[in-house]
């Protein structure tokens, strides 16, 4: 499936062996992508930037980096990604299953962090690279969508190479049945309803989450609404940005109580505010 988002057009790929990988993507635009506010969602993720790197900014302490090619764990505070310059904007990327660095171990579950993807999973970048254009070179002749899907095999196999750790399938069951229900369920649910989910007690869900996710269950519980919340409003995060810090800016200044507003977005008041001016500041200025 196609999507297409101001220059940006992004092709979805079903993975051939869904577990490790959740769901794979082709995103390209001739010129620099627009700038997009990267929402939490629980989820772990390999990007292979093909074309030029982005500017990764924290909207909470301004921070930019330059990032190319990264493993990234799962994020609790929003992110603004914005072009590093003009040139070709070619992403290949894959969601990964919350349980997946566990498997991966790069050393942390990388929690609102990034690490080079070759430094993380010990493959050749340059290589990996390669393999990945050579693969959509030789398929681009039968259509754009067979041409992703020979690309994102590349990187799907050299995932599954780098496996180092596997996570014992009972784990593995339990943390996608947690996952597949607060996605049902929009996160509008308490850590002790995913605890009954997989006959855990709370204590033993706490433990699970540990061990493969890396997140607390109200923590994770709370990236799921957020995402959510601005997808059902309609607002397509993949490339427009002011439309999810406008959602976000118009829920800050709702005046929900506190502890409404931790439940619901995992940040403190005042961060959630202070997130979302930074982001309306970075954007003004893109």
């Amino acid at each position: 499936m196609a999507a297409v988002t101001s220059a940006r057009r992004s092709v979805a790929v079903a993975p051939r062996s869904p577990g490790l990988v959740e769901a794979l993507w082709v995103a390209r635009a001739p010129h620099a992508a627009p700038p997009r506010v990267a929402l939490p969602d629980g989820r772990p993720a390999a990007v292979v930037r093909l074309g030029a790197p982005v500017r990764w900014v924290d909207p909470l302490t301004r921070e930019a980096e330059s990032v190319g090619s990264v493993l990234r764990g799962p994020r609790v505070v929003p992110g603004v990604v914005l072009p590093a310059g003009d040139a070709e904007s070619w992403e290949v990327g894959a969601r990964l299953a919350p349980w997946a660095l566990s498997a991966l171990h790069p050393a942390g579950f990388l929690v609102d962090e990034h690490r080079p993807l070759g430094e993380a999973l010990g493959l050749d970048e340059a290589v990996l690279a390669a393999g990945m254009r050579a693969a959509w070179d030789a398929a681009a002749g039968l259509g754009e969508g067979a041409a992703a899907a020979a690309c994102v095999a590349v990187l799907e196999d050299a995932l599954a190479a780098a496996v180092r750790r596997p996570v014992p399938a009972a784990d593995r069951d339990a943390v996608d049945r947690v996952a597949r229900y607060a996605d049902a369920e929009r996160g509008l649910v308490r850590p002790v309803d995913l605890a009954r989910e997989v006959d855990r007690s709370l204590a033993g869900l706490h433990a699970l989450l540990a061990a493969h996710v890396g997140l607390t269950p109200s923590a994770f519980l709370s990236t799921v609404r957020l995402s959510c919340a601005v997808r059902e409003l309609g607002v397509d995060d993949r490339g427009d940005a002011v439309g999810v810090v406008r959602v976000l800016r118009a829920y800050a200044d709702a005046g929900y109580p506190q502890r409404e507003v931790e439940r619901f977005t995992g940040l403190h008041a005042l961060d959630l505010r202070r997130a979302v001016r930074g982001m309306e500041d970075v954007l003004a200025t893109a």
